[in-house]
């Protein structure tokens, strides 16, 4: 009856010190967003790298444009304790080889499912302006993964 108890042991511990590094937001995510409305299909390929400290997040988002571009664009902003994260576009991250101008920031809001299987981030983008019911205002969804890391 012991060698339950002895297979048992190393398996806990794997699990103890697994499941904590599943639960942090900091990383690559990728996946799409929509464009075109929040019922659109129409998708582009999308990047976050995210930091947190303590409830603040930091990061970049990375937008592939249809001509084959990225738009680049700082953000900043707050994970809730319910797990929701709430992100502002603040600065945008153009060089030498990338001067694309955004013609609007985007205010995300999202909810991130720190699954051990299936971490994911999901969620919408808003157009961020003074007016919230403007009936042009632009507006999708958004659906990212934890970029696997090789060897991991």
């Amino acid at each position: 009856m012991m060698t339950p108890r002895i297979l048992l042991c190393p398996f806990v511990l794997m699990l103890a010190f697994a499941l904590p590094a599943r639960k942090t937001l900091d990383g690559t995510w990728e996946g799409f967003m929509t464009v075109g409305g929040i019922y659109s299909d129409q998708q582009l390929p999308m990047q976050l790298y995210l930091t947190s400290e303590g409830s603040e997040v930091k990061g970049r988002s990375y937008v592939q444009l249809p001509d084959g571009s990225t738009l680049r664009m700082d953000l900043e902003g707050h994970r809730y304790r319910d797990l929701s994260i709430s992100l502002i576009e603040t600065d945008f991250a153009g060089d030498a080889t990338n001067d694309i101008m955004p013609e609007f920031n985007r205010q995300y809001q999202i909810i991130f499912k720190p699954d051990l299987w299936d971490p994911h981030l999901r969620g919408f983008w808003q157009e961020e302006t003074e007016e919230a019911f403007l009936p042009k205002r632009r507006r999708g969804r958004m659906r990212l993964t934890r970029r696997k890391t090789k060897g991991v």
